[in-house]
């Protein structure tokens, strides 16, 4: 397979089957963002929740940086926390950053007051469907990927009411109340599962599942707290029967590696303190790595730098092949312009 034949949707789509390719598929994680100019001259005029439920708008955001740097896949813009807010708890944006929500679930009660039906939770995130046929008419040669955040780590903050906390609650919760907790992740499970079910018949090409907060669980019991019902969400596209596939992103999991592999996803997105060759070396298997640049680089070294570090990665993961370019974690608002653009002649012109 030659990378100028085929347009970058086939190329996505290869690297799950093995095939050999010239360069890897390449997107970034939070593409769609604060450190692109266009996107704060929209934010100047509207508010994220509103960008976010509002279809044109989404598409437009995401659409940013496919017209800007031509990355081959494009991800719908929105956020992981639309699925508690389409059960019933919604959130809003604290005035000195970081998020918040009106009440928490602490009890038995608070869960089955959360509305999982599924012809609720459909009308409730009908906007992220409308977003996405929206890019997939837009973006026909490119891979388009929705996503959803784990039931674990959606609960964390469902627990605790707001980020930017140490989650102590939560985990004495999955420690101490695990009738509770488990009722909890069932709950947001089965939500989960229906938002991906909606986002494939969509038409999709991935579905990643942002599990930010894997870390929580401790060594040896992420798949019993958290992989057991990402697994069920990341066997849908399997399920579904078509081109799609699935990516599983577990923060903090440098070194777990094997806890991750229960889950039986296609790819796995892999933090920048970890070497991709290493996991290949260790693990080998018919999965696809995803990753992993340090998101640093492009807000704090120079062009050269950056694609000095690209080309490395890269040359690294060629001779296993599955290999999605991405970074270990979200781009930075304060990423410079110069080096998205090195990082892309790096990837896209590797040879």
């Amino acid at each position: 397979m030659t990378d100028s034949t085929h347009t970058p949707r086939d190329l996505f789509g290869a690297v799950f089957d093995g095939k050999k390719v010239g360069r890897p598929p390449f997107w970034m994680m939070r593409q769609a963002g604060r450190y692109l100019p266009e996107y704060r001259k929209l934010k100047q005029k509207y508010g994220f929740l509103e960008l976010v439920k509002t279809p044109e708008l989404a598409a437009e955001v995401s659409l940013q940086p496919i017209r800007r740097f031509g990355f081959d896949c494009a991800i719908v813009f929105s956020d992981i926390l639309v699925l508690s807010e389409a059960l019933g708890l919604p959130y809003s944006f604290k005035e000195a950053g970081g998020i918040a929500l009106p009440r928490t679930v602490r009890t038995l009660a608070d869960v089955d007051a959360l509305n999982d039906n599924p012809e609720n939770l459909r009308q409730k995130l009908s906007y992220v469907a409308e977003t996405l046929k929206i890019l997939r008419a837009e973006l026909p040669d490119r891979a388009l990927i929705g996503f959803c955040g784990s039931p674990f780590t959606v609960g964390a903050y469902m627990v605790e009411g707001q980020s930017g906390s140490n989650f102590q609650k939560y985990s004495e919760m999955a420690r101490e109340n695990c009738e509770v907790f488990s009722a909890l992740i069932k709950k947001l499970g089965n939500a989960a599962q229906e938002y991906v079910k909606m986002q494939l018949e969509c038409g999709v090409d991935a579905v990643q599942v942002f599990d930010s907060h894997a870390a929580l669980a401790p060594e040896g019991k992420y798949f019993e707290l958290s992989g057991r019902e990402c697994a069920k969400i990341l066997e849908l596209p399997r399920r579904n029967g078509g081109r799609a596939r699935s990516i599983l992103f577990a923060n903090g999991m440098g070194g777990r590696f094997s806890e991750l592999l229960q889950t039986k996803a296609d790819a796995y997105s892999i933090s920048s303190e970890v070497s991709l060759g290493a996991v290949v070396s260790e693990y080998g298997g018919e999965f696809c790595l995803q990753g992993n640049l340090d998101a640093a680089l492009l807000s704090e070294a120079t062009a050269g730098e950056v694609r000095k570090a690209a080309k490395k990665i890269i040359s690294e993961m060629l001779p296993h092949g599955r290999h999605i370019f991405n970074l270990g974690h979200g781009i930075r608002p304060d990423a410079k312009i110069e080096n998205v653009e090195a990082l892309c002649g790096a990837v896209m012109e590797f040879k």
